[in-house]
């Protein structure tokens, strides 16, 4: 799966890293950290976007609406990103590929339905691999290049939940938290070893930002596998 298309015939493709991992890992922390060093665009995570579709499930229709409903917020932020792109191209005159942030991605919406089995709750896996691959097939939304993985440890976690007020009832669940994180793992593992980088969550915002940036502008090579690899493989249970 490559990345979205230029949005001019001599304009390079922008560079697109998917910033991932549990609540509280300090996502959105080293986004503001790293962005500036980039002069990265910025996609807002979902909760920044829209409330979330309603929670729990109760038959695979209600599922595969959710899904969709927060493919229109992938859609939204494809189509925030690439005005921006648009608009920095025409101001500068210039065709340097930009480098986008994505504050989660489709690997999260993908990771949750696993979490999701954890608690017997309808969920479809296989079904949100499927529908986020063919949309990034079509260029409906961006692929992201590549992935930074922050992870920290669970007292932490207790720590940093206390700090800022816990999420979603269904998020803190640990059965949940370990599916995800074990889902988003093994997407990890699938991926060329130049194309993901997991860093210590528990290391200074600034210091995470220096190393995710050289990390960034060394990014070469294939372009990242589909979603559709993650379902085939499977996640251990």
């Amino acid at each position: 799966m490559t990345t979205s298309a230029p949005t001019h015939p001599h304009e390079t493709a922008p560079v697109i890293v998917a910033v991932e991992g549990l609540c509280y890992s300090g996502k959105s922390t080293l986004v503001r950290h790293l962005a500036p060093r980039l002069d990265a665009i910025i996609a807002p995570e979902y909760t920044d976007l829209a409330p979330l579709p309603p929670w729990p499930p109760t038959d695979h229709t209600q599922v595969n609406t959710a899904l969709r409903q927060l493919l229109d917020l992938e859609r939204h932020r494809t189509r925030h990103v690439r005005t921006r792109i648009a608009a920095r191209t025409h101001a500068t005159g210039s065709r340097r590929s930009h480098v986008v942030l994505l504050d989660r991605s489709p690997l999260t919406l993908i990771a949750h339905e696993y979490g999701m089995q954890a608690l017997g709750v309808p969920a479809d896996p296989s079904g949100a691999a499927t529908l986020y691959a063919d949309a990034a097939a079509a260029g409906q939304i961006l692929t992201p290049s590549a992935y930074l993985y922050l992870s920290i440890p669970e007292p932490v976690t207790d720590t940093r939940r206390t700090a800022r007020g816990p999420v979603a009832n269904h998020l803190d669940d640990p059965a949940v938290r370990a599916r995800i994180d074990q889902t988003c793992r093994t997407w990890l593992r699938l991926l060329p070893p130049r194309r993901q980088l997991i860093l210590d969550g528990t290391v200074p915002p600034a210091l995470l930002a220096t190393a995710a940036a050289a990390f960034i502008r060394s990014l070469a090579g294939p372009p990242v596998p589909s979603w559709r690899l993650l379902a085939e493989a499977g996640v251990p249970a």
